[in-house]
């Protein structure tokens, strides 16, 4: 039994240790920028900009076309691209 204590903090703490270094990974990916995508419904599909965005909220990230048309730009998805994107800071 008293084996079996001396292991346990040792194990608890490499456990922590693993957890915490994943949990600052997973913290550092969400802030990584990512192009921007609009949704034109003329071609029905999502086209990419050649602007960096961020999901973490803020202000709306945006791009203007040759139209002077301003789009909010968002994540591209499997089926669509409505995931709102923002800003760089």
């Amino acid at each position: 039994m008293k084996k079996l204590k001396r292991m346990f903090l040792p194990v608890a703490i490499v456990l922590f240790a693993v957890g915490a270094a994943l949990a600052s990974h997973a913290a550092k990916s969400l802030d990584s920028p990512e192009t921007g995508y609009y949704f034109d419904s003329s071609q029905g599909k999502c086209v990419s900009t050649s602007v960096q965005c961020t999901p973490t909220p803020g202000q709306a990230c945006t791009w203007t076309d040759e139209s002077s048309v301003t789009h909010n730009l968002s994540r591209k998805g499997e089926t669509m691209c409505g995931i709102p994107l923002y800003k760089l800071n």
